[in-house]
């Protein structure tokens, strides 16, 4: 177990809230599934393990009994330790995922029905150890709870050894029990619960650390001679602003579980939403999506893009990511007066679009945070971290309604229109119109127009009066 438990603690993290839909969506997807093909399944399942049953009758006792010492040895050795370190508040937390998974699968029992004959059956030795009742759907979902909740805290090999009991555990349940689908909905239960008792009681933060993301600077070549949170729009990162030794200002950003577990949440809530957005599948990291992100930014800057120059990758614990640019003196376009926006600063932007849709890449967040307007006036495109290299139509498409239209807010209808005509040309804009509508834009122009539901009429307007133009 960690030593330093009693670090900083945090709740509702995206982290938990992840493990919290996952688990109630598999609870759900259970339970639907025995009532609308219960029967059926249960009758499948058991003729398939059909041939277990020429095991040795003392096998499955066995693996019990290794099964039941091992978790029984491992739960009272971990309570020991964290009860002489006093990690009181870790104990509360696994006690409460344990218990309310116990009481969650009591719950849901009744409402499963489906079952057949156990696949193997033995007789009682070593007492309670030997006894192929045990443990019962409360006694599993308990020490899933208790795992589940214990996860945050816990080191990589710890979590290891926990998921391994447990499965060890269902496992031989499964066998030894009638068939039924009791042991994932106990599996489940706990799983929810320990996410929950994470939520509500906190678990130890995941971010890296200011201390960290200095020390991973450091091992990557970029000695810093200062380093502050930075008060900026950082969606999905920890923001800082920074010195190095040699005076170069940096806009570092962080990234660790928690931003790793957001994107995936989002990305799932617009997996289901009844619109075509055009994402590809999450990476199978944080490092790999990290990775892309600088792939992408340095990409866009080979191309001619005015976006500031990458100037470390590195890691941070516990798990996360860092990436460091250059600083820009100047603001982004959402804390930038509409007199600030003249042509030459619309040309500006509709320059370094111009060259992103001519090489293919979509970034995918082009709203008035992520545009930059130096202090001499320059233009330029930040935060490629949900950006698309070899993009498709559709994502082109996206990024010309997001732009426009978060334009149009601060310059109005007529100018916006008109300068991404001279920007792209006319006749790629009514190809994009069916994208300039709400569902498809970022939240932050989404709410803005709101205020101004005028606004997207008067723009859709001038486009198809410039189709019909061309």
């Amino acid at each position: 177990m960690s030593g330093s438990l009693e670090m900083s603690l945090e709740r509702w993290s995206p982290v938990d809230a992840l493990r919290i839909v996952v688990g109630a969506v598999a609870l759900l997807a259970i339970l639907l599934v025995d009532r609308l093909f219960g029967d059926a399944l249960v009758s499948f399942i058991s003729d398939v393990l059909a041939g277990f049953r020429t095991i040795d009758e003392d096998v499955v006792p066995a693996l019990a009994v290794v099964a039941r010492v091992a978790t029984l040895g491992v739960l009272g050795v971990g309570v020991v330790a964290a009860t002489l370190r006093g990690h009181w508040r870790f104990l509360v937390t696994v006690g409460a995922g344990a218990a309310l998974g116990a009481a969650l699968v009591l719950l849901v029992d009744d409402l499963l029905s489906a079952s057949a004959p156990a696949v193997v059956t033995a007789d009682e030795f070593l007492g309670f150890l030997g006894d192929t009742g045990f443990p019962t759907a409360a006694g599993l979902a308990a020490v899933t709870g208790l795992v589940a909740a214990g996860v945050p805290w816990f080191e990589r090999r710890e979590r290891r050894i926990g998921w391994a009991l447990v499965l060890l555990l269902a496992f031989v349940r499964a066998f030894t029990e009638p068939v039924s689908l009791e042991t994932a909905a106990a599996l489940a239960c706990g799983a929810l619960a320990g996410a929950l008792a994470d939520a509500v009681l906190g678990t130890p933060s995941r971010r890296p650390t200011q201390a960290a993301v200095v020390d991973g600077l450091n091992r990557s070549g970029v000695a810093l001679a200062d380093l502050h949170p930075a008060s900026v729009d950082a969606r999905g990162s920890t923001p800082y602003f920074g010195t190095t030794t040699e005076g170069t200002a940096l806009f570092v950003k962080a990234l660790g579980a928690d931003e790793r577990k957001a994107d995936l949440l989002f990305r799932l809530v617009r997996t289901v939403m009844p619109r075509d957005l055009g994402d590809e599948r999450p990476f199978s990291s944080l490092r790999r999506a990290v990775e892309h992100e600088a792939l992408v930014a340095l990409a866009a800057a080979n191309e001619g893009v005015r976006t500031p120059p990458l100037a470390a990758f590195a890691s941070a614990e516990p798990g996360g990511f860092v990436l460091a640019y250059e600083a820009i003196d100047g603001r982004s376009l959402d804390g930038v007066e509409p007199e600030e926006l003249t042509d030459a600063v619309l040309a500006g932007i509709w320059e370094q679009m111009a060259i992103l849709r001519a090489h293919g890449i979509a970034h995918r967040d082009l709203r008035l945070a992520n545009v930059f307007l130096a202090a001499d006036g320059v233009v330029w495109m930040i935060d490629f971290g949900f950006s698309e290299l070899a993009a498709s139509d559709l994502l082109m498409a996206n990024d010309l309604a997001e732009l426009v239209l978060s334009l149009s807010l601060k310059v109005g209808a007529e100018r916006a229109v008109a300068e991404a005509e001279r920007g792209v040309g006319a006749e790629a804009l009514p190809g994009a119109l069916y994208r300039f509508d709400p569902k498809y834009l970022s939240g932050a122009t989404r709410t803005a127009l709101k205020g101004r539901p005028e606004l997207l009429a008067e723009v859709r307007a001038r486009i198809e009066a410039a189709g019909v133009r061309s």
